[in-house]
C-alpha cells in the first residue's frame, strides 16, 4: 500500500486523483518481436566471437576478459529470449 504522502505528491503531478484504470497495460513482445530479438541476439554473439578471436593473440587481456564476459551475457539473454519463445507458443496453443 502506498503512503498517504506519496500518493498527495502523484495527485499534485498530474492536478487530479489517480484510479486504478490509469495504469499503463505491459508491453508485451509479440512472437514476432521475439524471433527478431533472438535473431539480433545471436547475429551480436557470432560478432563478438568473431573480434574476440581476432584479439586473443593479442596482449590486450582486459579487452579479451571484457569480450568474453559480453558472450557470457548475450549468452544468457538469448537463453532468456528462447524461454520467451517456447513460453508464448505453448500459451498459444493451449
Amino acid at each position: 500500500m502506498i503512503s498517504f504522502n506519496y500518493y498527495a505528491a502523484l495527485c499534485l503531478h498530474y492536478g487530479r486523483r489517480m484510479t486504478m484504470a490509469q495504469v499503463q497495460p505491459l508491453n508485451i513482445p509479440t512472437a514476432s518481436e521475439l524471433t527478431k530479438a533472438h535473431d539480433f541476439l545471436c547475429e551480436s554473439a557470432i560478432l563478438v566471437a568473431d573480434v574476440k578471436s581476432l584479439l586473443s593473440d593479442s596482449s590486450n587481456f582486459a579487452m579479451v576478459a571484457r569480450l568474453k564476459d559480453i558472450q557470457g551475457r548475450l549468452a544468457d539473454e538469448i537463453w532468456v529470449v528462447d524461454r520467451l519463445i517456447a513460453a508464448t507458443a505453448r500459451s498459444l496453443y493451449h
